[in-house]
């Protein structure tokens, strides 16, 4: 096998790990943590939004990280640390644990996570082999989707203390290829033949860019906080709530792929604003019909753009604030999602519940959808190009 796939399946673990489970595991445990102990939805914003705060920090400790043995020792501490946070979950059922642990995993999942697409990409690039990044985020949706299926069939058996750990072990035991294979070192070339050359996407207007992306990190934690809820919460559809999730892991998988290929035809901000426009559909089918068949919809709709619209934005706006777009970027769709949960859950306690939250999340992702179109028109954006790391 050659070093940079067993690099891309090393990254891809790291992202299983940090993202999938890290961040994500919350997601499909919170319906079954809420039956166990009784906390309603406020409490269930404020920890999602406690490891969005996490994950802000750790997003901008992360920038101050220099390549070489500090990034790849600092990639390691992250990825452990975010197994222990969650195995640490399954041993206490305070509050102010929780939301010290969860604070604690966001951290940690953003430097597992930008630490290692940053190491990838660096080899990647430096063999030409740039434009199979993509790949490695598909273990976002992998993580997803597989600590999704096992809430789905050892809940039956296991508390959700005894699946935080079961999640954290399952973790672990990867851990060793994750280290194995995931190093600042040099890569072998190979030829590659028949390749066509890509050209770059000429940038968009950076500040309606950030407010479009900033609205992207509001509008999307409501779903990706409180989906499976939602739907365990609608008559006849509680057996579907896990599924849910597992689907929209499975979207996610080819999603950062397959849209930048979009992207190189039809030009980023093209392609961005088609996923935007997708990604609110499938937020309001959960809101507007109470069946299987929208509620399954609503999750391809969701995981399949929700980390592709990151992977569109970054080549739009990564060179604004001369070169700081990145690290602003980051911030700016951190501080959205931290605020999401914890506004969608005094929604949800009014008299609109869960439907009310998803149709403010999608009315938010429409003010974004407008932002974006104000940013093309300033720009007169219709580019192509190729990829980029997300950052979230």
């Amino acid at each position: 096998m050659h070093p940079s796939t067993r690099l891309l399946i090393g990254g891809f673990l790291s992202m299983a790990v940090a993202m999938g489970v890290g961040r994500f595991y919350y997601t499909p445990l919170l319906p079954l943590m809420q039956h166990e102990t009784g906390f309603g939805a406020q409490t269930a914003g404020l920890i999602a939004s406690a490891n969005f705060a996490g994950y802000l920090a750790g997003s901008i400790l992360a920038s101050f990280i220099p390549a070489g043995r500090a990034r790849l020792w600092t990639f390691r501490i992250g990825i452990l640390a975010s197994i222990a946070t969650t195995i640490a979950m399954g041993f206490t059922d305070n509050l102010t644990a929780w939301l010290i642990l969860r604070a604690i995993s966001g951290v940690a999942s953003a430097l597992g996570m930008i630490l290692a697409a940053g190491i990838a990409a660096q080899a990647l690039t430096s063999i030409g082999e740039a434009g199979r990044v993509g790949w490695l985020f598909s273990g976002v949706g992998t993580g997803i989707a597989l600590s999704g299926m096992l809430v789905h069939f050892a809940s039956g058996w296991l508390d959700a203390s005894r699946l935080w750990i079961a999640a954290g072990v399952a973790c672990l035991i990867v851990t060793p290829v994750i280290f194995a294979e995931v190093g600042d070192r040099e890569l072998p070339g190979r030829a590659v033949t028949g390749a066509r050359p890509r050209r770059a996407p000429r940038p968009l207007s950076f500040w309606p860019l950030l407010a479009a992306y900033s609205l992207e990190g509001l509008g999307y934690s409501v779903f990706a906080t409180f989906i499976v809820a939602i739907v365990k919460s609608r008559p006849g559809l509680s057996a579907m709530g896990d599924w849910v999730w597992v689907v929209a892991g499975l979207a996610g998988l080819p999603s950062c792929v397959l849209w930048p290929r979009l992207g190189e035809r039809v030009g980023f901000a093209v392609a961005l604003l088609l996923a935007f426009l997708a990604q609110i559909v499938g937020v309001l089918l959960p809101a507007l019909t109470a069946s299987a068949g929208g509620a399954l919809a609503g999750a391809v709709l969701f995981g399949g753009t929700f980390l592709a619209i990151s992977t569109l934005t970054v080549p739009l706006g990564r060179h604004g604030l001369n070169g700081r777009g990145f690290a602003v970027l980051t911030a700016g769709f951190s501080i959205g999602q931290m605020l999401g949960p914890t506004l969608a859950a005094r929604v949800i306690a009014g008299p609109g519940g869960y439907s009310a939250a998803l149709i403010g999340s999608a009315a938010v992702l429409g003010v974004g959808v407008v932002c974006l179109v104000a940013a093309m028109l300033r720009s007169g954006a219709a580019t192509t190009g190729e990829a980029a790391v997300p950052p979230a």
